[in-house]
């Protein structure tokens, strides 16, 4: 039994081998979809273009705006010269959200009070919404931050450290690309198991095949083993 399979183990290897179509299907498709499915087909939000209405006249304001022109996430900014120009600026699509920052900013941070600043977001793009939703998040509190520590108001509250294990920068492509080449794998050995019985089929031999000495599940392990082989050694690399 073990040396019946191992001969058409090693015939489905050489026929692997040998066929320019086999080798070009099990190479040149999963390295294009890897890359195209890795670095095309992402859930991060860049290059965000973003509006900014700015009615407060003191410094407070123009940090924080400075906080979003330095960012790598923002990349364009339009600014808005009265409150009627932000619903033409989000039905128009020019923009995700638009940072609308009050005549009482710099004042309220000045006399030690709160101040609040608006984020009107476009809810058509729901899921891009709630990602920048938490960059501003993170660009006002970097702000809130740095603005305590220039006054040296440190407090004594309970502050909450985060640290990421194995991705500490939250890459979309670290944690996609391992289950992408799983995927990858478990397809490439189908592909193979597939264009094997049609080779088989074209060339005339699957019949020729089924009246030797093999029994089922001999043909069914001799064509699967060959498969899972490649397909783990091309996930590996």
């Amino acid at each position: 039994m073990y040396t019946r399979i191992k001969a058409l183990v090693y015939k489905e290897f050489l026929a692997v081998w040998r066929d320019k179509k086999s080798r070009f299907f099990l190479i040149i498709p999963p390295v294009i979809q890897l890359f195209v499915f890795a670095f095309a087909a992402t859930l991060d939000v860049k290059h965000v273009s973003i509006g900014v209405l700015n009615r407060d006249s003191g410094e407070q304001g123009f940090k924080l705006v400075e906080e979003f022109y330095h960012s790598n996430t923002f990349k364009h900014i339009t600014y808005l010269k009265a409150v009627d120009e932000i619903s033409t600026f989000l039905n128009n699509q020019e923009g995700v959200f638009v940072l609308s920052i009050d005549e009482q900013f710099s004042r309220n941070l000045d006399a030690g009070k709160s101040a609040k600043v608006q984020c009107i977001l476009d809810g058509r793009k729901s899921n891009t919404a709630q990602i920048v939703l938490g960059y501003v998040s993170t660009v006002v509190q970097m702000f809130s931050n740095k603005l305590k520590e220039d006054r040296a108001e440190r407090s004594n509250d309970m502050e909450l450290v985060i640290r990421h294990w194995y991705n500490p920068n939250l890459l979309y492509s670290w944690f996609t690309v391992p289950g992408l080449i799983g995927v990858l794998t478990m397809l490439e050995a189908l592909v193979i198991v597939a264009l094997s019985v049609a080779r088989e089929r074209e060339l005339g031999t699957f019949d020729q095949l089924l009246v030797t000495p093999l029994k089922s599940r001999e043909i069914l392990f001799g064509k699967t083993l060959p498969a899972i082989v490649i397909a783990i050694l091309e996930g590996t690399f």
